[in-house]
């Protein structure tokens, strides 16, 4: 059983593209101070006010950044899903309702000729 979550606390539900990095965890910066995350469930406490979240996974550089802006003066604050890229040349996407992994057109693209090329190496070798 996990205890109460305070109500101003933010809650941020990070997810990784399917076989994405297992090593590397995503880091948030809240009015401007770091904040580990860990893919999943994440519950930050936070005094009554407006955060500015910004979010990436550091990979070779800092990549998938995203941000939001929660209010939790008055209410709790509505949870924040937020999830990486399939590559690194896209941005991550976050939102208050849950999200999808943006970048996979652009991971297929790059990945297409590569793998046409390997095809049409091996069968040049094989039947050339």
């Amino acid at each position: 059983m996990q205890p109460a979550s305070s109500p101003t606390a933010l809650v941020i539900d990070a997810k990784k593209p399917p076989m994405g990095p297992m090593l590397v965890t995503p880091n948030a910066r809240i009015n401007g101070y770091p904040v580990p995350l860990r893919w999943g469930h994440n519950e930050i406490p936070a005094p009554p006010g407006v955060h500015h979240i910004q979010i990436s996974v550091p990979w070779i550089w800092e990549q998938g950044r995203a941000q939001i802006t929660v209010d939790n003066r008055y209410h709790p604050a509505p949870p924040v899903y937020y999830a990486s890229p399939f590559s690194s040349f896209s941005k991550g996407a976050i939102d208050h309702r849950p999200v999808k992994n943006p970048g996979l057109l652009g991971l297929l693209l790059i990945l297409t000729p590569v793998l046409v090329l390997i095809l049409a190496v091996v069968a040049f070798a094989l039947f050339g």
